[in-house]
């Protein structure tokens, strides 16, 4: 059975075949009693993940479509009315060809992948890098929400201003004060989390044609941002101390970028964090050829051992930094509230950028977040989810020095939610991940998050929404494959003759 799959399409591929299958029975091509592929079998033919098969299978059968019989296949059981209605009829006209007509070609949707493998018991996600739901405080932030709903109501369910609820953003400014980032209330402005960050700083300050110099791997949502179609980037590798500063200075000297992105702390994906040498050497870089920084500072407060270092926005003392992040990691994603710390004036067009997209985040979500800050119960979250994540932390490093083969090279993060791990480059990552969900694992494979030249060994494990067993299980699954592939790959080797000979034996 062949069917029409667009690779570069939003659309999930479990999606596209069961719309494929709906339309091959509207148009007679399946017809009762017909018997599908079975799973392993399409999974083979279309070059799918089986579990994609599965999930289609199981949607085409809740809607009485097909039927399996243990032992015998998957059938064709019913034709839905309105079909064989119409195939009666004339031939409805081609359906509208909106791939044809989308103005701009989206990367991959390995997001929604990941989240659909999170959302299933038989799959123990470490692709993710996402607060445990286990640990949300529910009880303490329901309180919350119920008190301002009683005080504020009426207001929080009102239109409101776009720069954001007033004391969320006093609080966040008074929060950054014990950083040691000086900014005023104005100068803060509440968004729908660091994503519409980028989306709005983007809007206002790079035109057609200018470049973005990018860290290189980095977050992909930053990628998607600033490395679209018709875009221009600078991609920047990354080392230990984060973002090779000899690269960018050179890179600055011969090419005007026109915002540098960086994640200082814990970057994503390499755990790598910028020391206090790296960081004042970064501000006097940027100060000297004048290009802003984008500062995503969105895992500062996960740090789980070494000293608290000041953000950029601490060190800059000529309003060069443009300062991003949210509640998103430390416990409340669901919530889309981040802000932007910059200058007035930046403050001021973001503003007006804002109102033209969707005038203010939820009053009610930022309401309430401010309301269980206020009473102290954020910072003890915090506490509390800082000692779960280093305990998971810690068993992912200990199971990957166990279970993974002695070529394998991993970062050792102070913080964060994630370990970047390199394996021997026969291996292909985004190939063992097939392999990894059938076993029941998932992680999000490297070349998601390079802007230019992806290897392909190169992997990310999250461990933030795992219990410790279950990664030091999952982990010794992803080892297990690992192994038996690069054993695999040694016998090839040695069978394959070279230079023309055979080898006698």
């Amino acid at each position: 059975m062949l069917l029409d799959l667009k690779r570069d399409s939003h659309t999930p591929l479990y999606a596209q075949i069961v719309s494929e299958v709906r339309r091959m029975i509207g148009a007679g091509v399946l017809k009762v009693g017909d018997r599908l592929p079975a799973n392993r079998e399409l999974a083979k033919t279309l070059g799918v993940n089986r579990n994609t098969i599965t999930t289609a299978y199981a949607e085409l059968a809740a809607d009485g479509l097909i039927t399996s019989r243990v032992g015998s296949g998957t059938y064709i059981s019913r034709v839905p009315a309105l079909a064989a209605h119409r195939a009666a009829e004339q031939p409805l006209p081609s359906a509208m060809p909106w791939e044809s007509l989308l103005a701009v070609r989206t990367r991959d949707n390995w997001l929604h992948e990941m989240s659909d493998y999170a959302a299933r018991s038989d799959v123990t996600s470490l692709g993710l890098a996402l607060p445990s739901a286990e640990l949300f405080p529910l009880d303490e932030f329901r309180r919350a929400v119920d008190h301002v709903l009683r005080k504020q109501g009426r207001t929080l369910l009102q239109l409101g201003t776009t720069s954001g609820y007033h004391p969320l953003q006093e609080y966040i400014a008074a929060q950054l004060a014990l950083t040691g980032v000086q900014v005023s209330s104005d100068e803060v402005l509440i968004t729908n989390g660091c994503q519409q960050s980028l989306d709005l700083i983007s809007r206002i300050l790079v035109g057609p044609g200018e470049e973005v110099a990018l860290e290189n791997p980095t977050y992909p949502g930053a990628l998607s941002m600033f490395c679209g179609p018709g875009s221009k980037y600078i991609s920047i590798p990354v080392t230990e101390k984060g973002i090779d500063l000899n690269v960018l200075e050179d890179v600055l000297s011969q090419r005007r970028a026109k915002l540098i992105y960086v994640v200082p702390s814990f970057q994503n994906p390499t755990g790598a964090t910028m020391d206090m040498q790296a960081r004042r050497r970064l501000i006097e870089i940027a100060a000297n050829y004048r290009v802003p920084i984008i500062e995503d500072d969105i895992y500062r407060e996960l740090r789980y051992e070494g000293q608290m270092l000041p953000p950029l926005k601490a060190l800059d003392e000529r309003g060069m930094v443009i300062y991003i992040s949210s509640f998103s990691k430390v416990g409340f994603p669901g919530l889309r509230i981040g802000w932007i710390a910059a200058p007035r004036v930046v403050v001021d067009h973001l503003n007006q950028a804002k109102q033209r997209s969707d005038l203010h985040a939820s009053l009610l979500s930022q309401a309430a977040i401010f309301e269980f800050a206020k009473r102290g119960l954020i910072s003890k979250h915090i506490k509390r989810v800082k000692k779960a994540y280093a305990e998971r932390r810690d068993a992912m490093l200990e199971a990957i020095e166990r279970y993974f083969p002695a070529e394998a090279r991993w970062s050792r993060p102070e913080g964060g939610m994630s370990i970047w791990v390199r394996l021997p480059d026969s291996i292909n990552t985004s190939q063992l991940l097939v392999q990894a969900v059938e076993n029941g694992v998932t992680f999000v494979s490297g070349d998601h998050f390079y802007s230019s030249a992806p290897p392909q060994c190169m992997m990310r494990l999250s461990f933030t929404m795992a219990a410790p067993h279950a990664i030091e299980q999952a982990v010794k699954t992803l080892g297990s494959l690992v192994k038996a592939k690069l054993l695999k790959n040694k016998k090839e080797r040695a069978v394959r003759p070279a230079d023309g000979l055979r080898a006698l034996v």
